[in-house]
C-alpha cells in the first residue's frame, strides 16, 4: 500500500512539474532582464555610436547587467538567428514579459 501512495505521489509532482515548464513562470527578475535587453540601445549609449559599433558596446554593457540564468538561456538560444527572425524572437519574448515595445528588436531589423 506504501508503494502505491508512493508511485501517485511521485506521478502527480512529475505532472506538476512539466506544467511549470511549459507554462513558463515569468519572475520580476527575468522580466527587468528582458527590459534591459529590449532598451539596450538606450542604456548603453548604442544609438549615439555608428553602426558599425553598435554590436560591441551592447555586448560590452549587457554582459554585467543580465542577472538571470533564464536570460542568458534566452540570448544563447536566439544568438543564431539573424534579422527578422531574431527580432521576431525578441519581440515575442518581450511580450510574454508584458512589455509593449522592444527598441533591439527594431535595431536587428
Amino acid at each position: 500500500m506504501k508503494w502505491i501512495a508512493f508511485l501517485v505521489l511521485a506521478a502527480t509532482a512529475c505532472q506538476r512539474g512539466e506544467a511549470k515548464q511549459g507554462a513558463q513562470v515569468v519572475n520580476d527578475a527575468y522580466r527587468a532582464d528582458i527590459t534591459t535587453l529590449c532598451d539596450v540601445m538606450k542604456l548603453s549609449g548604442a544609438d549615439q555610436q555608428p553602426k558599425e559599433a553598435r554590436s560591441q558596446v551592447i555586448a560590452m554593457y549587457l554582459g554585467p547587467q543580465i542577472k538571470t540564468t533564464e536570460a542568458h538561456n534566452f540570448l544563447v538560444a536566439i544568438q543564431p538567428l539573424q534579422g527578422e527572425k531574431k527580432a521576431a524572437a525578441l519581440e515575442r519574448e518581450a511580450e510574454r514579459v508584458g512589455l509593449a515595445k522592444c527598441e533591439l528588436a527594431n535595431e536587428w531589423r
